[in-house]
């Protein structure tokens, strides 16, 4: 069209500089060998042109786009989104990207785990769902990293990173236990969940041990309607729990509302909740939700370092880590 201002091209620049195109590459390109005179011009230059740098120009000769593709799952929730916040301000601060790519937690994720290969990421990292054997052979072949989050997995050439699920459950049902509860329940979310098998499983033989009987169940799907859905079937009998554990904060958040607006109970006096994850909603007055800390922010630290070490040595040993959760006390639970 017309009078339309063409983008500023490293030719541009060079011309305005003075020096060779290679020269205005070497300027931006972090490690290079220029001179400080050269750099001085090259980024004047720059700087009246508007110009910046072309990514995928550079990623040909590098080989590297510097953006990392992250499988996530339903996004509905309060969770996965503060996870990818918290994921995305981790990879700027060592400037990469994030790719987002979607994908079906309940189902193996194989397709959307190599459907980010289209856009020649450095490496891929799953938040939930499944990879199968085979995907991780093909991720492996063409030399691109696989990180699992939420997984406890031991493969070669892949690492993961999970919160340790079994030692929060267990914290819950010994705080319950502690302050006198003696009619616990629990609201777990999908069977197939990995984090549902490892929380279901350990809170119910931490009441074993204890010696208490599960007072009664509930299967949600994570989501606050679940949780609100499940609480009014849980609560509404003449032998009701006295304790409910929901297996995340939004289930919690459901249950919490439907206990105090739908059935008129007052929460802790007539009935403790605890959920699990503590997202930043827990902490709200409305809430107050007493809740299993899930450390997003150290555990998106150490993904990070191991993506690093993934880039810099693929052949290197994998690496499981379990961080441990943190009970944290609010206003939901009588402990």
């Amino acid at each position: 069209m017309a009078g339309e201002r063409r983008r500023a091209t490293a030719v541009d620049v060079a011309r305005l500089a003075g020096v060779s195109q290679s020269a205005v590459s070497r300027c931006f390109t972090e490690g290079a060998s220029v001179s400080a005179e050269t750099r001085s011009r090259v980024l004047e230059a720059a700087r009246r042109l508007s110009y910046r740098p072309n990514a995928i120009a550079r990623s040909l000769t590098t080989r590297r786009t510097n953006l990392i593709g992250v499988v996530m799952g339903d996004l509905d929730g309060p969770f996965q989104p503060y996870l990818f916040e918290t994921l995305t301000r981790g990879l700027a601060s060592r400037g990469r990207q994030p790719l987002l790519v979607r994908g079906d937690p309940a189902d193996a994720l194989d397709g959307t785990a190599m459907a980010a290969l289209d856009y020649q990421v450095d490496a891929v990292v799953v938040t939930a769902g499944s990879v199968s054997p085979a995907a991780i052979r093909g991720l492996m072949a063409l030399g691109v990293p696989l990180l699992l989050y939420g997984r406890a997995v031991e493969a070669d050439g892949v690492d993961s990173i999970c919160c340790d699920n079994p030692l929060g459950a267990r914290l819950v049902a010994q705080a319950l236990a502690a302050a006198g509860h003696r009619r616990i329940a629990y609201l777990g979310g999908r069977p197939t969940a990995f984090s549902e098998q490892e929380r279901g499983s350990a809170f119910r033989a931490a009441l074993a041990e204890l010696g208490l009987p599960l007072a009664a169940a509930g299967e949600g799907d994570y989501s606050y309607d679940s949780g609100h859905r499940e609480a009014l079937r849980l609560l509404a009998g003449p032998d009701r729990p006295d304790a409910l554990f929901c297996g995340n904060d939004a289930m919690a958040f459901g249950a919490l509302d439907a206990a105090r607006t739908a059935l008129g109970l007052r929460v802790p006096d007539d009935l403790s909740i605890v959920g699990f994850d503590d997202v930043p909603m827990a902490g709200w007055p409305s809430f107050s939700l007493t809740t299993i800390r899930n450390p997003v922010e150290d555990i998106v630290a150490i993904l990070l370092d191991m993506l690093e070490r993934r880039l810099a040595d693929p052949d290197a040993p994998p690496v499981l880590h379990r961080p441990p959760p943190l009970l944290v006390r609010r206003g939901s639970a009588r402990l």
